[in-house]
């Protein structure tokens, strides 16, 4: 096998430049550490032999014990605040240290940190050989317990410059070899062994301590516990003060690396404050016990030998053993070698090994994991002579100390950049981004400012650095202090230059994400979301798998595959593209596949490493295109169309082995959507032939007519059309540009030619029996606009909330209260759960729209005495700008944003319905048919909720359709065979309409639960407009229907016998009482409508109403007339009735009171009185200071005004006079 292909069976599946399994983002099935597996994991990082020997280093300087324990407990105070501070990106956003400094120093001065962390004093390494080498050591109790002997049967050939015998180096071996099948225990796996480690260690320690203080004798404490000093208290470097703060500073030191990588193992937290109370405590009370219990127990044994200091723990054993080699003794010292094993492994594994792995994994994320990275930490650990590092006391401080030189200024940035820079909003998705779209790119990948704050805080301690290594230079005073103080003022000094340099150079976009996005608390919740695995917000389970998510043992589904997600459709050239286009896996597809191979599932959306040719490697990352802006947080991956994702690569050779479902994933167990059983459908493609005929009754069947249940078929997959990151379902009709039957026999993906998914195709129904019951289809398309589309969205979505804030919660109870139960389009308790969880990720169209009809109740809530801070128009302008852009993307919020900006309050200078309104209802339709509602959902495999929805919003679509056409005089855009749905019923009115607890702070208590009284209000609104448009679509064409006026006479009246009992037969919560409460206000636009869709069946009865048929006592005109003026007699009382507190409720767009208002102006003889009255009610109600009222009556009370002015003229049987408009008099001319 040549060196190439090794190297290429050694790259891992699912990665890129930025991304593998280990660095990721956490998810919530890998969250495991709770409080206490915090707690153990520091028991055992403080409970060891390393934080034993901390005084050795310290009471060898001069420093007596008190003073000792005082640098001790100082040092571990400061330290414990530290990594609490550091940790918290790791803990709030599950990203680690290697992911996080990208933020701090870009995404390629990110490699100098991790880089530095790794090689700089060897820390990583280090670290573990020198545990390692101790493990040894305590192994070597377990065999002198067998064999005291032991060492002097082994021939010693190791030179005595290496301060090591053969047998110890044996014991290393054995140690070290026992240690290996540990480092393959993931990091989220650790639990068990902590909990079984941590207890042995504590045992132990708690149990040396007992006996050295029970069996010291009456000597006392030997000369380690001597009080005096004889150095002086101040003045020097060698001062007691210096050595004391230098004490705190090596006591820092001693976990500099720890503090600096603690996102690493923050990021495996439950809870952020399980990582918070789980380091901050455990840390300083281990940590400071373990280094007093080594000061107790050295003293307690030092006279038993003689008066020496014996620091490392397995030395005071084998003195023992070599004092009194009794089976006693023998079992103690191999019971105590046990423990020191265990406890060394226990340690060493996640403090030394995992971390090395993780720094190794994210400078190779392509061929190193955490698993390779900790076996390679662990193979190269010898070469940095762990043995020597035990030899002096002198030794191991410097050792110590040269961490926190070069780490603590890290550690400073960090802090300085999550609490100050950034203010605690990391935008996730941009850490993974290799190029210039990253908000983390900065020049080149490099945050200059970030170096410039390192060397700041490491230049000046250097000097102290190697003065400290090397004895023979010789160094200021003032050198030597500074280095003693190394750790404080680097992190200190690091600190206040980076945000310095911040501030001076300012991150145009780091900033502007800072400043846009909404809190940190949301940011936080956003991106914690993503990495969740419960249901989809909103939705109740199924029992199904879902496509497009994954499902296994677990039962959960990955929904927020997202890292790098962000990109727009501008390329940056990578290396060699001139010669040969190459392409690298993005981030979506590594996290993808990586998810698929964490569980044992198949993964469809990216080739194995085998697959994938050589070719496919980038010379260069920058190819994916640039990020968007910051409206990802605007627009959830489930709810809403957000910028473009980074599109997966493919493998030339097998292109059908990628994704078929809506993710991009499916289970192991599940059939791809081209292998689903469709055989019917096949069974046409091919050409054969099926019995198929009319139904039996005989009867056409009505566009909305329920087809014949036909169950889903249960080996199917339930797939959602709404919830696919980032990709919107666009229907696939029977004239889409590929045959409906060949995508139900073979449908591959959309491939661009850089080899990366543009669409996707799946098929939600597998077609029936007949012919043309054809196979339905749904092209997933990637969402991806360029940046100003972006930009515009995030602009509008920002201006909306500055516009309302603080008072969008009173204006989403306002809307609950006052309009959703006139018009209940929005679904409500999925709404409400994304705003609770994040508003900003709901289109900004949908939030200024319902923000914009609330406030127009603004006073109707007793709580507030101050006038709105805004005006309607302001909103509804951000909503309008808004949804032209979500248009590219359209998904259901925007298509409810689409229905309720149809019923704004108009501008008072508008007399008539502007054609605005009828563009916009060509919009809403059109973007209704993109997403397929038009379609019956009842057979499709959608989820149960999705088929409800898309009901219930076609039809309201389809009622905005019919009365914008009869307002405005055009026919209307869906026509009766262009559409299949059913109308929806109680039960589709009724789903999401009760509010759960967690969320009824959100609305008022009555609106929290479903009201029979709004489902029964919608669907009459619903069944008079088809009514309604039966009418229009019998006499009202521009292309009448060729049958006769009479035949035409025939069915209009058979449509007005469906108006007689109207009134008698409506429940009672739908009544209009004269002493009415909220729901009888409610019902009043609904009998409005009544109203109108009788006026327009009584001018299609009356049709024509010609001077003619005036005069012909037999005309339709003359026949009707009558039986039309009583009717009108009841709309006359009925508007009457209204008051100006009725006008105070919500009412729908004014077509329908300028529609019911018409139908006798040109009947004026013998209507006249009639007018009267209602002229009459239309003064008094038009003398409300309501201004939305009034503005809902000014084109009927000017239609009514003008008439009155120029009904003299109009009776003497000449034309209307024509008032001028230019002699500003109004006079007639």
């Amino acid at each position: 096998m040549g060196l190439g292909k090794l190297i290429e069976r050694a790259r891992l599946p699912c990665v890129s430049q930025w991304i593998n399994e280990d660095i990721r983002p956490i998810e919530s099935a890998r969250r495991t550490w709770t409080f206490w597996t915090f707690h153990n994991f520091w028991l055992l990082i403080n409970c060891n032999i390393a934080t034993f020997l901390t005084g050795s280093a310290l009471i060898p300087l001069g420093l007596n014990w008190w003073q000792a324990i005082i640098a001790i407990v100082v040092g571990n105070i400061i330290a414990a605040t530290a990594i609490v501070i550091s940790s918290f990106a790791g803990a709030y956003y599950h990203i680690g240290f290697p992911v996080y400094s990208r933020a701090v120093w870009g995404m390629w001065g990110s490699q100098f940190a991790v880089w530095n962390r790794i090689f700089l004093s060897l820390v990583v390494v280090h670290r573990y050989g020198f545990q390692t080498w101790v493990g040894g050591q305590c192994f070597e109790l377990i065999l002198l317990s067998w064999d005291p002997k032991y060492a002097s049967r082994i021939p010693n050939h190791m030179p005595e410059s290496t301060g090591m015998t053969t047998a110890e180096f044996v014991s290393y071996i054995i140690f070290f070899v026992i240690s290996l099948p540990f480092l393959w225990i993931q990091p989220h796996r650790l639990q068990k062994l902590f909990l079984f480690s941590s207890v042995v260690t504590i045992v132990f320690f708690v149990v040396v301590l007992i006996w050295a203080l029970a069996t010291m004798g009456e000597g006392g404490f030997g000369s380690t516990m001597d009080s005096s000093t004889s150095i002086p208290k101040t003045g020097g470097p060698a001062s007691v003060a210096w050595l004391m703060v230098y004490g705190v500073v090596c006591t820092i030191g001693a976990i500099a690396a720890g503090i600096l990588n603690q996102n690493d193992f923050a990021r495996l937290a439950r809870k952020p404050m399980d990582a918070v109370w789980g380091q901050l405590i455990p840390y300083g009370v281990y940590s400071i016990l373990t280094s007093v219990i080594g000061i107790l127990v050295v003293s307690a044994t030092q006279k038993r030998f003689g008066g020496e200091a014996v620091w490392n723990p397995p030395t005071i054993f084998v003195r023992l053993l070599e004092q009194d080699d009794s089976p006693g003794t023998r079992a103690a010292v191999f019971f105590a070698g046990v423990a020191l094993c265990i406890s060394q492994i226990g340690s060493n594994v996640p403090g030394n090994a995992l971390a090395g792995g993780i720094d190794l994994s994210s400078v190779f994320p392509r061929y190193i994991n955490i698993r390779r990275g900790a076996y390679i930490t662990a193979l190269l650990s010898p070469i940095v002579n762990p043995w020597q590092l035990v030899g002096t006391a002198t030794t191991f401080l410097s050792v110590l100390s040269s961490y926190s030189v070069f780490l603590a200024p890290m550690t400073g940035m960090m802090f300085a950049s999550y609490v100050v820079v950034n203010r605690r909003k990391i935008k996730v998705d941009d850490l993974y981004q290799g190029h210039g779209g990253s908000i983390y790119w900065y020049t080149h990948g490099v945050n200059f400012r970030a170096p410039v704050a390192w060397a700041v805080g490491v230049a000046p301690c250097l000097p102290g650095f190697i003065g400290a290594v090397n004895g023979s230079v010789m160094l200021p005073e003032g050198m030597t202090k500074l280095f003693y103080l190394n750790y404080l003022y680097g992190f200190l000094s690091s600190a206040g230059v980076y945000i310095l340099l911040h501030w001076i150079f300012p991150a145009r976009n780091v900033d502007r994400f800072v400043r846009t996005s909404p809190s940190a608390a949301e940011v936080q919740q956003f991106y914690s979301d993503r990495w969740e695995l419960p249901d989809p917000i909103g939705e109740p389970g199924s029992p199904k798998p879902r496509a497009g998510h994954v499902t296994g043992a677990q039962g959960c589904y990955w929904r927020h595959l997202a890292m790098a997600s962000h990109t727009h459709r501008r390329s940056f050239p990578a290396v060699g593209q001139l010669g040969s286009m190459t392409s690298c896996p993005s981030a979506k597809t590594v996290v993808a596949g990586l998810f698929c191979k964490n569980r044992g599932l198949v993964c469809k959306s990216t080739s194995t490493p085998d697959e994938v040719p050589p070719q496919h490697e980038s010379a260069g990352e920058s190819v994916a295109g640039n990020a968007a802006s910051d409206a990802e947080l605007v627009n959830s991956p489930a709810m809403g169309s957000s910028p473009s994702v980074t599109r997966r690569s493919v493998s030339h050779s097998s292109p059908a082995d990628t994704i078929q479902s809506s993710a991009g994933l499916s289970a192991a167990g599940d059939a791809s959507v081209s292998q689903q059983p469709s055989v019917p459908s096949a069974m046409v493609h091919q050409g054969l032939v099926r019995q198929s005929g009319p139904p039996a009754d005989g009867l056409v069947q009505s566009p909305y007519d329920a087809s014949p249940p036909v169950p889903v078929a249960a080996n199917l997959p339930l797939h959602t059309l709404e919830d696919n990151f980032n990709r919107t379902a666009h229907s696939m009709g029977p004239s889409a540009e590929q045959d409906t039957y060949l995508l139900d026999a073979f449908r591959c993906l959309i491939i661009s030619e850089k080899d990366e998914i543009d669409a996707n195709i799946i098929q939600v129904y597998h077609g029936g029996q007949s012919a043309d019951d054809r196979p339905v289809h749904f092209l997933l398309l990637e969402n991806e606009n360029p940046e100003f589309t972006n930009e515009a969205k995030q602009a509008a979505s920002d201006g909306t909330e500055r516009l309302v804030w603080p008072y969008g919660e009173r204006l989403i109870r306002l809307y609950f209260k006052h309009v959703h139960p006139i018009y209940p389009v929005v679904t409500k308790a999925r709404f409400l759960r994304q705003y609770k969880a994040n508003r900003m990720r709901i289109p900004a169209s949908l939030r200024g729209a319902i923000y914009g009809l609330a406030c127009v109740f603004w006073d109707r809530d007793s709580t507030v005495t101050e006038p709105c801070p805004f005006q309607q128009h302001q909103c509804i302008d951000h909503a309008h700008e808004a949804l032209r852009r979500e248009h590219e993307n359209p998904n259901l919020f925007s298509l409810q944003a689409g229905l309720l900006l149809h019923h704004i309050t108009p501008p008072e200078i508008d007399s008539v319905e502007t054609p605005s309104m009828w563009t916009m209802t060509a919009q809403t339709t059109a973007c209704a048919q993109t997403m397929g509602l038009h379609q019956d959902p009842t057979r499709w495999s959608i989820e149960p909720w999705e088929k409800r929805v898309r009901k219930k919003l076609w039809w309201a679509v389809y009622a905005s359709d019919c009365w914008s056409a009869i307002c405005h005089g055009n026919p209307t855009h869906i026509s009766p065979d262009s559409f299949s749905t059913i109308p929806p019923d109680m039960d589709d009115i009724r789903d999401d309409e009760t509010v759960p607890e967690d969320l009824r702070y959100l609305v008022e208590p009555e609106d929290a639960i479903f009201q029979a009284s709004v489902g029964a209000r919608f669907l009459h609104y619903i069944n008079l407009t088809i009514v309604l448009r039966e009418v229009l679509d019998c006499t009202f064409q521009v292309r009448p229907n060729p049958s006769t006026l009479i035949n035409r006479a025939t069915q209009l009246v058979i449509l007005r016998e469906k108006f007689i009992d109207w009134h008698g037969l409506l429940p009672q919560c739908l009544t209009v009482d004269s002493e009415r409460g909220q729901d009888g206000i409610s019902n009043c636009p609904l009998h409005l409508t009544y109203y109108a869709s009788q006026a327009l069946l009584y001018r299609g009865l009356m049709y024509p109403a010609t001077r003619e048929a005036k005069a012909d006592p037999e005309s339709s005109l003359r026949k009707w007339f009558v039986p039309a003026l009583g009717e009108f007699q009841s709309f006359v009382c009925f508007f009457d009735s209204i008051t100006e507190e009725d006008l105070r409720g919500f009412w729908c767009r004014r077509r329908s009171c300028s529609s019911s208002s018409s139908f006798c102006l040109d009947h004026i003889e013998a209507a006249y009185q009639l007018l009267q009255e209602f002229h009459h009610s239309l003064k008094r109600l038009g003398e409300t200071t309501y201004t939305p009222g009034r503005l809902l009556l000014r084109p009927v009370r000017l239609r009514l005004d003008s008439f009155f002015r120029q009904a003299a003229t109009i009776l003497r049987g000449s034309e209307a006079p024509v008032l001028s408009h230019i002699n500003g008099t109004g006079q007639t001319l």
